[in-house]
């Protein structure tokens, strides 16, 4: 293996032993908190996907960045924090999806208007 994907490996390492950590906390809390984590675990394990490390072959972060993460008591923690500053872009994105799914609705409303009109 070279340097770069050692680190890699190391850092997918770390942070998924946090997200294991987590998860194992996770189902030790009554049903009330585990509604209020929920969004915390979801968005962690979708990070730690976002990075690709289970894909063979992919070493998605430079040196320079695995030893900032590797540095990190929390890597996974630190990134969900800063997930939260950019939150409103998932809303964004749910947004503009939910515009596109209408539109479409209106579209298929307006084809089957006009089909009834050239029935009758």
């Amino acid at each position: 293996m070279t340097k770069n994907e050692i680190l890699n490996h190391k850092v997918w390492q770390k942070m998924q032993a946090e997200l294991d950590s987590f998860i194992s906390e996770f189902k030790t809390k009554p049903p009330g908190e585990l509604i209020e984590s929920a969004y915390e675990l979801i968005y962690k394990q979708d990070i730690l996907q976002s990075f690709d490390f289970d894909v063979d072959g992919n070493y998605p972060l430079t040196d320079e960045q695995a030893k900032a993460l590797l540095s990190m008591k929390n890597p996974l923690d630190y990134l969900y924090q800063e997930w939260l500053d950019y939150d409103d872009s998932v809303l964004d994105t749910l947004r503009q999806s939910n515009d596109f799914a209408i539109d479409k609705q209106i579209e298929r409303l307006k084809t089957r208007a006009e089909k009834e009109r050239e029935v009758r």
